[in-house]
Order: structure tokens, then C-alpha cells, then sequence
């Protein structure tokens, strides 16, 4: 069972380093679609594009395997740290189906500003990690708040 647990414990710490990691090289990408030309824009799109669909399958291993590790270990679903981790969880997949698709697909179409879409999607990026550090945070301290 140690064993077991030791194996889920580093996919799922693995899985919340590549759920992370993305997200912040998506901050120098929108300092550098500030003076992009449209060709150039069109790579960096992809890089978000492909980056927004890393974080979310790593998310989907994440939560897999942090609903593992809960069975086999002496926590439950109502201890507070996992409840209000899941909350959060449960805000960050809305806010990530608002935040990014929406602006990315505005992208080639009339509805484009490129100030607005850079902005839209450097306030999105940071509101999204500052999400995903606070469940770090809840899982690394797992505080009982009841």
C-alpha cells in the first residue's frame, strides 16, 4: 500500500507541475504579442492554444489521481482542505471554459483587438494561477478548518 501511494502521490505531484508550468510561460507570450506582427501572432496563438490544452489534460490526471490518493489514504472527502480544493477545483474548469476559449476564438475574426485580446488573456493567465496556487497551497498545508 506504501508503495501504491508513493506512485499516485508523484503522478499527482507531477501532474500539478505541468498543470502550472504552462501557465507561466504564457506571460512573456503576451508581452511578446504586444509588438507581434500578424504572422507572428499566429504562432503565439497556437503556443497559448496548445499550452491552455497541456494545463487541461495534466488537470484531468491531477484530479484522477488526487481522487486516488484520497481512497487510499486516511483522508475523506469531507476533511476541509480537499473540500474547499475542490471548490476551487470546480471554479477554475468554469473559469477556464470562460477565460481563454472565448478570447482565443475571437482571433482572425472582426471581433479581434489585439489590446483588448492580450489583456483579456494576460489578466486570465494570472487569475487562473493564482486559482491553481491556492489549491497548491491547500493540498501542500491541507489545513482543517473544521
Amino acid at each position: 500500500m506504501n508503495l501504491l501511494h508513493t506512485v499516485f502521490l508523484y503522478i499527482h505531484i507531477l501532474s500539478a507541475v505541468i498543470s502550472i508550468g504552462p501557465l507561466v510561460t504564457l506571460i512573456p507570450i503576451t508581452k511578446k504579442m504586444e509588438t507581434a506582427d500578424e504572422k507572428e501572432m499566429v504562432g503565439f496563438v497556437k503556443s497559448f492554444q496548445l499550452a491552455i490544452t497541456v494545463v487541461k489534460h495534466a488537470g484531468h490526471i491531477l484530479v484522477l489521481s488526487g481522487a486516488i490518493l484520497v481512497m487510499i489514504s486516511g483522508w475523506t472527502w469531507r476533511d476541509s482542505w480537499i473540500v474547499l480544493t475542490l471548490a476551487i477545483m470546480f471554479l477554475s474548469i468554469v473559469f477556464l471554459a470562460r477565460a481563454f476559449k472565448p478570447t482565443l476564438n475571437t482571433f482572425g475574426t472582426n471581433a479581434f483587438k489585439k489590446e483588448e485580446f492580450i489583456s483579456k488573456l494576460r489578466k486570465a493567465t494570472w487569475k487562473y494561477i493564482f486559482l491553481l496556487l491556492i489549491m497548491l497551497w491547500l493540498m501542500v498545508s491541507k489545513p482543517m478548518f473544521w
